[in-house]
């Protein structure tokens, strides 16, 4: 990817690594557009940062995604880089009574409304000389946890859909689908948890150090050894994870 002059669609780009990502391509000199659920939230950003682009844009249901698609195309044709970070993740029992509308809600915001856009927006990102395609998954696409499964399974999707969208695009020279695998970042996701924690800037400075040099996948931190455990020793990645994950949970109940 080009380092600056992009037109670029941050999905869950009010706060977060969305905006700390929006920052960093904006003084690149590109052009940024996030959007958001909620318009408050958004203009709090465009205060921080006036030349961001905003749409108001409730990707859970199909009339919000098809708005989005509408502006997209409206305001800004010249859009060559998508970037899929929007998401959800709750800590839910398998077994507990509203699992299934968690999982649902997970599902529907973490995976089909990526593929969604990804759909509608390609016909404008197959023109640009220039493409990409970010999704933003998780380590536990890699080793799924307990307690957050229904955002390790979506999470686990969105990396299939984007490994099998990159093998049927590879002789389309024009478009590069990119995975992004975030660690443990500073954001509202991880507050509480004692655990070291990524800066949500220097977590966007990898980004864009990978997208400019023109890597596949990304994958930072410690969701480099959650892939590492996957391959060579997954029961004992699973076990260690989640055990940690339960222990730490404890603390933060007491």
């Amino acid at each position: 990817m080009k380092p600056s002059g992009n037109v670029i669609l941050i999905t869950g780009g009010g706060t977060g690594i969305g905006l700390s990502l929006a920052e960093k391509f904006l003084n690149e000199g590109n052009e940024v557009i996030i959007c958001g659920r909620t318009k408050a939230t958004l203009d709090d950003a465009q205060r921080k940062f006036p030349k961001l682009k905003t749409i108001v844009a409730d990707l859970v249901n199909s009339e919000g995604r098809a708005n989005l698609i509408t502006e997209i195309s409206d305001r800004f044709p010249k859009l060559n880089v998508l970037i899929n970070n929007a998401g959800v993740y709750s800590i839910t029992d398998i077994l507990d009574s509203n699992y299934i509308a968690t999982l649902e809600k997970e599902l529907t915001i973490n995976l089909v409304a990526p593929i969604s856009l990804i759909q509608q927006l390609f016909p404008i990102l197959e023109g640009q000389k220039d493409a990409t395609i970010v999704n933003v998954t998780s380590g536990y696409a890699f080793i799924p946890s307990a307690q957050s499964s229904a955002y390790s399974a979506s999470k686990m999707g969105l990396r299939a859909i984007t490994q099998g969208l990159r093998f049927h695009l590879r002789n389309n020279k024009a478009i590069r689908i990119v995975e992004v695998v975030p660690p443990a970042v500073d954001t509202q996701m991880n507050k509480g948890k004692n655990i070291s924690l990524m800066t949500t800037q220097i977590f966007a400075e990898k980004v864009f150090k990978g997208l400019i040099g023109d890597e596949d996948e990304i994958i930072i931190g410690m969701s480099k050894m959650a892939k590492l455990l996957s391959r060579l020793a997954p029961k004992f990645g699973f076990k260690k994870m989640n055990t940690d994950e339960e222990k730490q949970r404890n603390i933060v109940a007491v």
